[in-house]
């Protein structure tokens, strides 16, 4: 799943907040003032909008503030493991692969000459 670096930095907060006992988030107490990123995490499932203001048949007429998610509260730790599982797959496994097939076409071509003698 991948975030941009705004949806990580208000993610980032509420895991604070929630580290600190505290579930449900206002957005004014996050300094959020554009409800586009916060509809991107909502819709990722790392976050639900609460509504605050109920009318009279049950309906809330302010969705403004925030709860994380368990997936939230988590995104860190997965996104750690894929970047982890990126790099190795990418970067350390080629090298690998490289090194071997080094040694082995230099071990092929030393017993050839050796042969050859």
């Amino acid at each position: 799943m991948q975030t941009v670096r705004k949806e990580r930095k208000i993610l980032k907060k509420l895991i604070k907040f929630s580290n600190n006992g505290k579930q449900i988030v206002s957005f004014d107490e996050l300094g959020i003032k554009d409800k586009f990123y916060l509809n991107e995490l909502a819709s990722k499932g790392l976050v639900t909008i609460v509504g605050t203001k109920q009318d009279d048949e049950g309906y809330y007429t302010e969705c403004n503030h925030l709860a994380i998610t368990d997936e939230g509260k988590h995104y860190f730790e997965k996104r750690f493991e894929i970047n982890k599982e990126v790099i190795f797959k990418s970067f350390w496994l080629p090298i690998g692969v490289a090194f071997v097939t080094s040694l082995l076409t230099n071990g092929v071509l030393y017993g050839i000459k050796l042969w050859l003698k």
